[in-house]
C-alpha cells in the first residue's frame, strides 16, 4: 500500500511539472510572436495632408508648391482633367523630395487638377496621408510676333495666337520697358489684333500684348514693339502748277 501510494504521488507530480513546463513554453511563444509581429510592422503613421497647394499656370507646364507635412519624407502628386481626384489610382510622379513640382507634360489650353500626398517611410513600408485640397490650371504661352504698323493718328498692332490664352491685354508706354508694367491700355481683347486709336501723331510709344488664360491668369509679356504715328504731309502743288 505504501508503495503504491508512493507511485501515485510521483505520478502527480510529474504531471503538474509537465502542464508547468508546457505553459512556459506556450507563453515564450506568445512573447516571440509578439516580437516577430511588432519586427513586421513598424507601426507607421502617416503624416498630416500637406495644406497650401498652389498652382501657377506656364506655357506648357504647371508649377505647384505646397506646405511641409510634418513626418513627411516624400510627397507623390497626382493630376486629372476634372474635379475630384482619385489618388488610389496612379500619380503623376512619387518621391518628390521638396515642396514644389513642375508638371512638364501639361498642354496648352488643358484644365488641369491637381492634389499632393505626404509620404512617411521607414524600413521598407511606407504610410501615405490624405490628400490635400485641390488646385487648378489651364497652362498658356505669351503672345509671339507682335508687329505694328503706324498711321495718322493711329497704329494698329497684330501678333500669334498663344495656345491656351482666352483674351489679350494690350500695354502702351512712351518709354521702353521690362515688360507688361502699369494699367493695360486694353483689356479683353479677342482677336489677334489691336488699333490703337488714341495715339498722337509724333510721339514715340512702345507696345506690349499678354495672354490672359480662361481662368483669368496673365501670361508674361511679349516682346516689345516700338511705333510712332504721323500724318501724311498736305498735297502741294508743282512748280509747274503754280502760275
Amino acid at each position: 500500500m505504501s508503495l503504491l501510494l508512493t507511485t501515485a504521488l510521483l505520478g502527480l507530480a510529474l504531471a503538474v511539472a509537465g502542464c508547468g513546463g508546457a505553459g512556459s513554453n506556450e507563453e515564450g511563444g506568445d512573447d516571440g510572436n509578439g516580437d516577430d509581429g511588432g519586427g513586421g510592422g513598424t507601426g507607421l503613421s502617416a503624416p498630416a495632408a500637406p495644406s497650401g497647394l498652389e498652382a501657377t499656370p506656364q506655357d506648357g507646364a504647371a508649377q505647384l508648391s505646397w506646405e511641409a507635412s510634418e513626418g513627411a519624407d516624400t510627397y507623390r502628386v497626382y493630376r486629372d482633367t476634372s474635379s475630384g481626384i482619385d489618388v488610389s489610382s496612379s500619380a503623376l510622379d512619387t518621391g518628390i523630395d521638396q515642396t514644389s513640382y513642375t508638371d512638364e507634360t501639361a498642354e496648352n489650353g488643358t484644365e488641369y487638377f491637381y492634389a499632393v500626398t505626404a509620404v512617411a517611410s521607414e524600413g521598407g513600408e511606407s504610410a501615405e496621408s490624405e490628400s490635400s485640397e485641390e488646385a487648378e490650371s489651364i497652362p498658356f504661352a505669351a503672345p509671339s510676333g507682335l508687329e505694328g504698323t503706324s498711321r495718322d493718328s493711329e497704329v494698329a498692332l497684330s501678333w500669334d495666337a498663344a495656345g491656351g490664352a482666352d483674351t489679350y491685354n494690350v500695354y502702351r508706354s512712351t518709354s521702353s520697358t521690362d515688360g507688361a508694367e502699369g494699367e493695360p491700355l486694353a483689356t479683353g481683347v479677342a482677336e489677334t489684333s489691336y488699333a490703337d486709336t488714341d495715339a498722337q501723331n509724333g510721339t514715340k510709344y512702345y507696345y506690349r500684348v499678354t495672354s490672359v488664360n480662361p481662368s483669368g491668369a496673365e501670361s508674361d509679356a511679349s516682346s516689345e514693339v516700338e511705333k510712332t504715328p504721323f500724318s501724311d504731309p498736305p498735297n502741294r502743288p508743282n512748280s509747274t502748277d503754280r502760275p
